[in-house]
């Protein structure tokens, strides 16, 4: 198989060769890979800096979910998950009931060029800023829900924006990659891609793609303690977050490119990170 420039630069392509993964030039996709050896937080950095469109899709197990991404930024998500439809998060939410869920799907039915969303609103259910609101939570959810998942086959498959969208959202990727980091649960395997206790790591020139990401308070700080001197170890211990949750900071920062190694020791100690550390 060889792997297949479609116009783009080459040090992307080599890039994307590097970090995911050889694809078929038969297809659509840019890369395939494997989220137990390249994580999410890394795909989207990458797909953002270069500006790519298409739709990301993770096949796990019987579902799959996917997130289509436009410019960079992501602008939907869906999954086949039922509990993680639409008229199923409502319901959960309390927003509508089980008996108008599935008034809704039937009429759904008769009208199959609608979506969903639309439908509980000429229903009355709910108004367009509140079905708004919902879509956005669910995306979120499910976005957020992949970056704790350690294993599956991840595609990216070009293509344009979803013109069919009714409800158009817009997630800055950095920020996403920044919010996901910090929730993943079990961050060990993450943790592990920044070295060592003893690695240290520098602050390159801000990448120019990232010319409109706002860091919070915090992140900022800890961004600032990134010196060229200070270890990983000590970094996690004097950020202004947990150790757990200022070292799931630096993976994403790493990700992004706003710091990057600058020397690793043989050592093979590891930052001690465990899943209930994750509060700041």
């Amino acid at each position: 198989m060889r792997f297949r420039h479609f116009g783009f630069p080459s040090p992307m392509a080599e890039e994307l060769r590097a970090t995911i993964g050889i694809v078929s030039a038969e297809t659509r996709h840019i890369y395939v890979g494997e989220l137990a050896e390249t994580p999410l937080p890394e795909m989207l950095a990458t797909i953002h800096r270069y500006r790519v469109p298409g739709m990301l899709e993770a096949q796990l197990g019987d579902a799959a979910k996917r997130v289509f991404i436009f410019d960079g930024d992501i602008i939907f998500a869906s999954s086949t998950n039922r509990a993680e439809s639409l008229g199923e998060v409502l319901v959960a939410a309390g927003q509508i009931t089980v008996e108008q869920h599935r008034a809704s799907a039937l009429l759904l039915l008769e009208h199959p060029g609608k979506r969903h969303g639309q439908v509980l609103v000429d229903m009355g259910l709910l108004t367009e800023t509140e079905m708004r609101a919902a879509v956005l939570e669910q995306v979120q959810r499910i976005v957020w829900s992949l970056f704790s998942v350690p294993e599956g086959r991840v595609t990216f498959t070009l293509g344009e924006e979803r013109a069919d969208e009714v409800y158009k959202l817009r997630i800055p990727t950095p920020r996403a990659v920044l919010h996901g980091c910090k929730t993943v649960g079990d961050a060990k395997r993450l943790i592990g891609r920044l070295g060592n206790k003893a690695t240290v790591f520098t602050r390159p020139a801000a990448p120019e793609h990232l010319g409109g990401l706002d860091l919070e308070a915090n992140e900022e700080q800890l961004l600032n303690l990134v010196d060229g001197r200070r270890t990983l170890f000590e970094l996690c211990e004097k950020g202004p977050y947990s150790a757990a949750l200022n070292a799931r900071v630096l993976y994403g920062f790493q990700c992004l490119g706003l710091i990057r190694k600058e020397r690793e020791t043989a050592s093979g100690i590891k930052v001690h990170v465990t899943s209930s550390q994750s509060g700041s």
